[in-house]
């Protein structure tokens, strides 16, 4: 069985595809950038592919490279665009359309591009990592969210579209792993109205993910996990 990561060359499709090797899974993954960490991926044994996916065009490389693997059994789209909304109209114009390239063109294009393929292999399914505040958008990060709940929309499209033969779920994280640049003050603001008030950890996403792959009888599905967050927030 193959699976695919989108977005692997830190935090969450790191931890992911490393979880997955670990669980006899054979994997590629997509990155946007070299880093150094993706020599212990490849060490591994994960194939890499350079995709970045807010340039256009580069999706078709990712399609390419796995044409030969036919045992394609599971998608996880997991590459994420994330800042605030930038100040000038223009800039956000071009915001917009780099997080819509990322959160659902791309997805759009891999999952009609991998469906036929995944069709023919047992207990086949697609995850999209979307986010709780597509239920709470923000002014402030509107292009962001907007497009998460873009790309729930798509994914729920495509569990009709595909069932039975793929299975297709979203997971929606909250506050998992803070950004470096995240202060204390605004750490501990968050977690205080986060019920069970503390950081997830990368483990539950991947629980969630072993919950998705196990369960045969789950499509069009959404699984928050959030140590509780989206109960304040929405």
């Amino acid at each position: 069985m193959r699976a695919l990561v989108t977005g692997c060359g830190r935090r969450l499709g790191f931890y992911l595809c490393e979880q997955l090797v670990a669980a006899g899974w054979q994997v590629t993954g997509s990155y946007r950038s070299e880093r150094p960490e993706l020599a212990h991926l490849r060490a591994l044994g994960v194939e890499l592919v350079k995709a970045d996916f807010a340039r256009e065009g580069e999706v078709d490389g990712l399609i390419a490279a796995l044409a030969p693997h036919q045992d394609l059994t599971l998608v996880i789209h997991n590459a994420s665009a994330f800042e605030p909304q930038a100040d000038e109209q223009s800039a956000q114009l071009a915001q917009f359309e780099q997080f819509y390239r990322v959160h659902m063109a791309a997805p759009f294009q891999l999952n009609r591009a991998l469906a036929p393929r995944l069709a023919q292999n047992a207990n086949a399914g697609i995850i999209h990592v979307t986010d709780i505040y597509i239920h709470a958008p923000a002014p402030r990060f509107a292009a962001y969210v907007s497009t998460k709940a873009g790309a729930h929309s798509l994914a729920m499209s495509f569990a009709r579209e595909l069932a039975p033969a793929v299975r297709v779920n979203t997971i929606e994280p909250g506050p998992i792993l803070f950004l470096d640049e995240h202060g204390d003050e605004w750490r501990e603001q968050v977690l205080a109205k986060t019920p069970l008030a503390r950081e997830g950890g990368l483990e539950p996403i991947w629980q969630a993910v072993q919950l998705l792959i196990s369960n045969d009888y789950m499509t069009g599905a959404s699984i928050r996990v959030d140590g509780g967050r989206s109960l304040a927030v929405i």
